[in-house]
């Protein structure tokens, strides 16, 4: 079953609760009912109440700001005194551009600084930076001198933070600063340059490769700046998108499509420009992608798809903004592909070799968040002959984890961005992913580049306001399901068996982690349900019951009389069937009204084909019988109970679900990769155990069959790969859009199950889903509440 071998969470509840059940089993204290207390930190009854209005505010203007055509950044000091030093074409002794001069002469801060306001302990560099620049731009044009003696005064106070490795460094750090300083001898600015500079501007220049175009405006003179236009200018005129560098280009040569793009730049920020400029395609779908991740996404379900489709058409025109930024065409082909786009993995040939990439990408492109993102969308293989993405999975696991081990990763939100996405990416429970990034989330986020910026469409307060409500309003109505799926539990005498294992809580957590929405509360216990009797019916077969009371189960399921029989082989019997009899007709009959027709005979047909699948295995384990792989398979893949789960919840989800679709070959497709991920996994993780309980196991059986000429190792690797391409074709199909039948809520659900496989049995036994650590996951998920944030404040 797909719980199999995960140790009850009743387990391990706090001694001496209020709530345990007086009923609990002699030498098992801590077993308790259903409605055992897991140390809530927010009970239902104080829960936080939100301000609605705050909440519609906040949606308003989210969609307000997926309307705007130029999404606002934080201005440049740093880029704003590049555009201010280049010359005009008349007079050559006057900036082209006054009104950046005049910016920066109104935007020194208090401390004589320019850059962050205010300063951030951890970007002291970048506050160098941007004050030097500054400086060369008033001293060029021989203005603002008390403004440049107190920016002095600021870097000489501050420059032993340029060598200081724990500060954040803005791209290229290591390689402008020291060139700024001597190029500040022209305007006889004499600043203390540390030798230790120069030496960190060598091995910068050596490590890089000489791949240093994207900071040419601080290689000056130097850079063959003709080269470097014809070989980087973009259509929109610009050097990578770059203010700074296409200024700088200006200042050594003339380009009439440089200065075009300047002023473009002009027209929308009046008086300067930002760090990064064209941004639009890349900010809205970080919009999109920061929605999904904090789980608010359905509120602007036509905005995304909007810009999505925007998106694709500019995916298809190969356009510049998406094709010449990694992280930006990493994240397109990731929300493209997850939505049902056709597009294709050809194009990440040029990032499949490490050493390649970090060669020949631009500099702004070799830091961990884009690699991150390389990581996810490698996760989204769909046809076997993308080993492209295997490349990419490959070398940038190794690559993020090895950032993790040298502690290199500063950004502390990061850091746990990538632990968290490397820890287990196929077993990440939607809700478990919002309830991370809710606690991640930081409306004065900011991003380096060459220096750092924000950008208010992605990092905001509205975001978390709606983000926080939404988690909460689902949080208090998954604990009024639980509580009616308890009644459920004990008014079927459930919580009398005196065998299996209580996972009434775990079921129910796993299901919320996946459907959220509030008007889902039938799917939730449904899919809860069958889980329960599939855990209890399967622990039955496996350790309690005899071939008698085995058969009688089978022989009940067959008949399915309108009223039970009056006598029963035993209690268990009894109490097991009489509680998947009322179930599955309650079930029926509300299938019935949420479909507009019977269900009754599909509901049976699943749990028959389960109850007999159990008989089978019981009887080849007790008469020895030793399998194929593929007879193994054949049957045991609807013992793992994903099935009948799956098939039962379907019809709770909103869209009409035919027989015709139970019936197509995607749907039999859906059922048989989803089952054999959750059985291949269960195997691998619980082969040691089920080899002494000599239960059935793929792994034991094919190490016997070997009779050692294989290794274990070996054989575990070539099911993982099973695993993998079973994984691949659901995803495949889950993806289509042309041709498919079954809807798509419904085959999210298959995704949602191949989660739940992989959480409960992800590789190597870690702690992610110890007992202790699915019991936090669990109050985080179902009874944590979020302390409400005011979007007005």
């Amino acid at each position: 079953m797909l719980l199999n071998n995960i140790t009850p969470l009743s387990y391990y509840v706090i001694k001496n609760s209020k709530t345990a059940s007086a009923n609990a089993f002699p030498g098992r204290s801590l077993v308790c009912s259903p409605s055992c207390s897991l140390n809530v930190k927010t009970p239902l009854s104080s829960l936080a109440t939100p301000n609605y209005q705050n909440v519609e505010d906040s949606i308003e203007r989210i969609r307000e700001a997926f309307g705007k055509k130029v999404h606002e950044l934080s201005a440049s000091s740093y880029d704003t005194a590049w555009v201010a030093m280049v010359p005009s074409l008349e007079t050559p002794n006057k900036p082209y551009f006054p009104q950046c001069l005049d910016w920066i002469m109104e935007h020194q801060q208090k401390d004589g600084s320019w850059g962050p306001n205010p300063i951030h302990p951890s970007l002291v560099k970048d506050s160098l930076s941007c004050t030097l620049a500054c400086l060369l731009a008033l001293r060029k044009w021989a203005v603002g001198e008390d403004l440049v003696q107190r920016g002095l005064e600021f870097i000489g106070s501050n420059l032993r933070a340029a060598n200081d490795k724990d500060q954040f460094s803005p791209i290229g750090f290591d390689i402008t600063f020291p060139n700024m300083i001597n190029y500040a001898k022209k305007f006889e600015l004499v600043l203390p340059l540390d030798p230790a500079m120069y030496l960190n501007k060598d091995m910068e220049i050596q490590r890089r490769n000489g791949n240093l175009a994207y900071i040419a405006e601080g290689l000056g003179e130097s850079h063959n700046w003709e080269e470097v236009l014809l070989a980087q200018q973009r259509s929109n005129g610009s050097l990578f998108n770059s203010p700074a560098t296409t200024a700088a280009a200006l200042i050594h040569c003339h380009n009439e499509k440089c200065l075009e793009y300047l002023h473009s730049i002009l027209q929308t920020y009046k008086g300067w420009v930002p760090t990064v400029y064209p941004s639009t395609i890349y900010t809205r779908l970080c919009m999109i992608d920061t929605l999904e991740r904090l789980g608010v996404g359905r509120y602007f379900k036509q905005e995304i798809e909007r810009v999505l489709d925007e998106t694709y058409r500019c995916w298809q025109q190969k356009d510049e903004e998406i094709f010449t930024d990694v992280t930006c065409f990493a994240l397109a082909f990731r929300l493209l592909r997850v939505k049902g786009y056709e597009v294709t993995s050809d194009d990440f040939e040029a990032y499949s070799d490490q050493e390649n990439f970090f060669n020949t990408a631009s500099l702004q492109f070799t830091g961990a968040a884009t690699v991150l993102e390389l990581f996810r969308a490698s996760q989204f293989k769909l046809y076997k002959k993308e080993g492209i993405l295997d490349q990419i999975q490959a070398w940038t696991s190794m690559f993020l984890k090895q950032q993790l081990l040298n502690q290199t990763i500063l950004d502390k939100r990061l850091h746990e961005q990538v632990k968290f996405t490397l820890k287990n990416f196929h077993g990440m429970l939607d809700r478990l992913g919002y309830r991370r990034n809710i606690d991640l989330y930081d409306i004065n986020e900011f991003q380096i580049l060459k220096t750092s910026y924000r950008c208010p469409s992605i990092d905001n307060k509205d975001f978390l306001v709606l983000a926080q409500h939404d988690f909460n309003m689902h949080n208090a109505v998954h604990q009024k399901d639980l509580q009616e799926l308890e009644r459920w539990y004990k008014n079927n005498r459930l919580d009398c068996l005196k065998f299996g294992r209580r996972v009434l809580q775990t079921a129910y957590f796993l299901i919320a982690s996946l459907l959220s929405g509030p008007e889902l509360s039938e799917a939730r216990i449904s899919y809860a349900q069958c889980v329960i009797l599939v855990t209890l019916i399967d622990d039955f077969f496996d350790d309690y019951g005899s071939r008698e009371e085995l058969l009688n189960i089978v022989e009940l399921v067959k008949k399915w009389d309108e009223q039970p029989p009056a006598s029963y082989s035993c209690e268990e019997v009894e109490i097991l069937f009489s509680a998947l009899f009322s179930t599955v007709n309650e079930m029926a009959a509300k299938g019935a009204i949420k479909q507009g027709r019977r269900i009754k005979h599909v509901l049976l047909k699943q749990w028959l084909d389960l109850i007999e699948g159990f008989m089978k295995e019981w009887e080849w384990w007790n008469e020895k019988i030793t399998p194929t792989m593929d007879e193994y398979l054949s049957f045991t893949h609807t013992t793992i109970g994903c099935k009948v789960s799956i098939l039962t919840t379907i019809h709770f989800l909103g869209p009409k679900f035919s027989e015709d679709m139970i019936s197509s070959e995607e749907c039999t497709s859906l059922c048989w990769h989803v089952s054999l991920i959750a059985r291949l996994l269960n195997d691998i993780q619980t082969y040691k155990k089920e080899s002494a309980e000599n239960s059935p196991n793929i792994v034991a059986m094919q190490v016997a069959q070997n009779q050692g000429s294989i290794a274990k190792d070996e054989i575990v690797a070539k099911i993982q790969d099973m695993v993998e391409e079973s994984r691949r074709k659901l995803l495949q199909i889950v993806f289509q859009k042309q041709g498919s039948l079954v809807p798509k809520e419904c085959k999210d659900l298959f995704w949602g199950t191949g989660k739940i496989g992989h959480y409960l049995y992800c590789q190597g036994g870690d702690e992610f889903t110890s007992p202790d650590e699915m019991i936090k996951d669990m109050k985080a998920v179902i009874y944590e509440q979020f302390k409400l944030l005011n979007s007005a404040a």
